[in-house]
């Protein structure tokens, strides 16, 4: 073709003149440039021009797209591309090849009944035993069964190893099927050259419905018992295939796509161990099995199966040590090549086997969110992350995830889609990154703690570098509803200190932290901090109150009651209700923690009246919980003072001491003073197996192991 080279050009056969035809329409219709060309079929000029150099496979659609542009005939270039997609070549020979056999460029089809499928499977299969016992009881059953998970992770290894020791149990002969990117049509045709081959038919066979029952009859005449579909990368040719195999038949299917088979599998890294393992294999050096260096590369490879297999062959081939090899790995490990390039096309290192599956994305959208994931800290991302870190809508940024999740970069778990490892490295290294725009996210779903909670190390990682989404946290009730972690705390003192932002709202809430810490000094230094910057008489009220209950915490009661009584002064000076309320609500926990169940029943009323009286339905809640409380610990303590005067009345009487026991006892698990409880319980059970009372002996045994109590 004349300004293009044609070095891809086979020398000759179906490929070459599929090749060819489209070379003469091209000069016939005046040579139009690529670009003229893609732009009327909706490709980029680059695209076209492979698929004329030969260097990309062209499908039925873009060609007759293409052919028909060029005033072609649509009906013979598919007869064309179709015979170039299968060209056969059956190979008649014993052990060790297939009993017979279809290869293309493209599709491969073998038929094997002996273990004999050497090209595919491993020397040494490591770490993968569970995965194959669950698969082969699922193909035992008859099931279909989806291998999916990243390139490089071992998929068709273990289809290979599943299949070969089910025709060493004699299960019957089983079809390979090494499906690529090929069309149902090219599949079909393939498969039903084999298959005739194979039972000494002729060509030729009906088309449609006809021929997939056709393949079907075939498959069970040469009692195939489990077919297997390698590397499958068209979802729409695999479900036709599928229609094709009847159902006694099982089908492993390998992929990177998650596809829509019943019985889907995930093939990940490796456990630890047999990273190390496998790596000492590949390395030809046992040592490696146990050596910590090991351990940490495989750990830095993400324990992925291709990617130790390179290191194993760079420590061999460069004399280096694990430790060495570590230096060179320096976080990206998807760069690590084979040395030499001594691998199969598109496998020289891990980016190349990511770079397929890029390529195989759908949307662009899909795309971008690798970025943005990049861009994140955590290598874990919610659809309104990433929404507003894209500025896409939400519904864009669902598809996208689940794009990822199509092609196993990702899974979703609980509203959160968590990237492999391996995809995260190389994310960050290779694809452009997008903003985070972690600070818009905090304000857009303020309201919204659990959503908020599911991206906190994002927003941690990130609130590092602007503190103004740490106001932000506390300014949305975020920080009273889901606590404190660490880093946040670290992130709240941090803001305290620069003195940025509202260092009223901070202090208070570093005030919070410390109280729920239960470090109730540092609490009262953090609110009085605060105090001294209350933009309202309001918030001084506030702020005295918990303080107060701070104090009553740590044991300074006189203190407490004294800043108490402030708190209700300045209250009532400003007419301040709900100061008054917010006080009282503190009041009584302070009164609680000293026992004083008067008193917290007597503000806890007075609470109820003003909570109901302001409307504050949440206020109300918490007052009615704390007088109910109160009436509790009032009865309870009432019914032990009786209890422990009948005691004392009953000495001498092991019949109502028994009793009075049990009582007592009953009184201090109701208080959850459970030391005691156990104690009384003991005696009473003492007594009444020394007065021969079975059956009040039984019962008590019951309740005690109830409530978890040894008897």
């Amino acid at each position: 073709m004349a300004g293009f080279s044609k070095h891809r050009w086979p020398t000759g056969g179906p490929e070459r003149d599929l090749l060819e035809y489209l070379d003469d329409l091209h000069r016939a219709h005046g040579q139009p440039s690529m670009a003229r060309i893609g732009k009327a079929v909706g490709l980029v000029a680059a695209t076209v021009s492979a698929f004329f150099t030969g260097a990309r496979p062209i499908g039925p659609e873009r060609l007759r797209e293409i052919v028909t542009y060029l005033d072609g005939d649509p009906a013979r270039a598919e007869s064309l591309r179709r015979a170039a997609a299968t060209v056969r070549n059956d190979r008649r020979s014993s052990n060790p090849e297939p009993r017979w056999a279809a290869d293309t460029s493209r599709l491969d089809v073998l038929l094997f009944d002996r273990a004999a499928n050497r090209l595919h499977r491993p020397e040494l299969m490591v770490g993968r035993q569970r995965v194959i016992e669950t698969v082969s009881a699922r193909l035992d059953e008859g099931g279909r069964v989806l291998l999916h998970g990243l390139g490089g992770a071992g998929k068709t290894a273990i289809a290979a190893t599943v299949a070969d020791r089910s025709v060493d149990a004699r299960k019957g002969p089983y079809l390979w099927l090494r499906t690529g990117d090929a069309d149902s049509d090219v599949l079909l045709d393939g498969l039903a050259r084999c298959l005739a081959t194979a039972l000494g038919l002729g060509g030729g066979g009906p088309e449609g419905d006809a021929r997939l029952l056709m393949i079907g009859h075939q498959l069970e005449e040469l009692g195939v018992r489990l077919c297997v579909l390698d590397d499958v990368w068209n979802a729409s040719a695999l479900h036709t295939v599928l229609r094709a195999i009847p159902a006694g038949i099982a089908v492993l299917v390998t992929s990177r796509l998650k596809l829509g088979v019943e019985h889907q599998v995930e093939v990940d890294g490796l456990d630890p161990a047999e990273a190390a393992r496998l790596l000492a294999h590949h390395a030809h050096d046992d040592t490696y099995a146990s050596h910590p260096d090991a351990a940490a590369l495989c750990r830095d490879l993400r324990h992925h199966p291709y990617l130790i297999e390179i290191a194993g062959h760079r420590l061999r081939q460069y004399a280096l040590t694990p430790a060495d090899l570590r230096k060179e790995v320096d976080g990206a490990p998807h760069d690590l090549a084979m040395p030499a390039g001594f691998a199969a096309p598109g496998r020289e290192n891990a980016r190349r086997l990511l770079d397929t599956t890029i390529d195989a994305l759908p949307q662009a959208d899909a795309r971008a969110a690798l970025g943005a994931i990049g861009s994140l800290a955590s290598g874990t991302v919610t659809p309104e992350l990433l929404s507003c870190c894209l500025g896409i809508s939400l519904n864009r940024s669902r598809a996208a995830l689940n794009a990822l999740v199509d092609v196993s970069f990702a899974k979703r778990s609980a509203g959160v889609y968590v990237l492999h490892d391996l995809t995260v490295a190389y994310a960050r290294s290779v694809l452009p990154p997008a903003p985070a725009r972690v600070r818009d996210f905090v304000l857009a779903y303020a309201s919204d703690h659990d959503l908020l909670a599911r991206e906190l190390d994002n927003i941690v990682a990130e609130a590092a570098l602007d503190p103004t989404i740490v106001e932000q946290l506390a300014s949305c009730g975020y920080l009273d509803t889901h606590g404190h972690t660490l880093p946040l705390l670290r992130l709240l003192d941090r803001a305290v200190e620069s003195g940025l932002g509202d260092r009223h709202l901070l202090l208070s809430k570093r005030g919070n932290a410390s109280f729920h810490e239960e470090d109730f000094a540092a609490a009262v230094t953090h609110y009085r901090a605060a105090l001294e910057l209350a933009p309202t008489p309001q918030r001084r009220v506030i702020l005295l109150s918990v303080i107060a209950k701070a104090l009553a915490e740590d044991g300074r009661h006189d203190e407490a009651e004294q800043t108490f009584a402030s708190a209700y002064a300045l209250a009532r000076v400003n007419s301040d209700e709900v100061g008054t309320m917010r006080t009282l609500e503190a009041h009584s926990v302070a009164a609680f923690r000293q026992r004083d169940f008067d008193r917290v029943l007597a503000l806890t009323q007075q609470g109820v009246e003003l909570s109901r009286k302001l409307g504050d339905r949440a206020r109300e809640a918490i007052f009615l919980n704390n007088l109910g409380s109160a009436h509790f610990e009032i009865g309870v303590s009432t019914a032990l003072r009786y209890h422990r005067s009948a005691m004392e009345i009953a000495e001498g009487n092991e019949h109502i001491l028994a009793l009075t026991h049990r009582c007592v006892g009953a009184d201090y698990h109701a208080q959850e003073e459970f030391e005691p409880a156990h104690e009384h319980f003991g005696t009473a059970l003492r007594l009444y197996e020394r007065l021969g009372q079975s059956g009040s002996e039984a019962k008590l045994r019951r309740l005690m192991r109830r409530f978890g109590y040894p008897t």
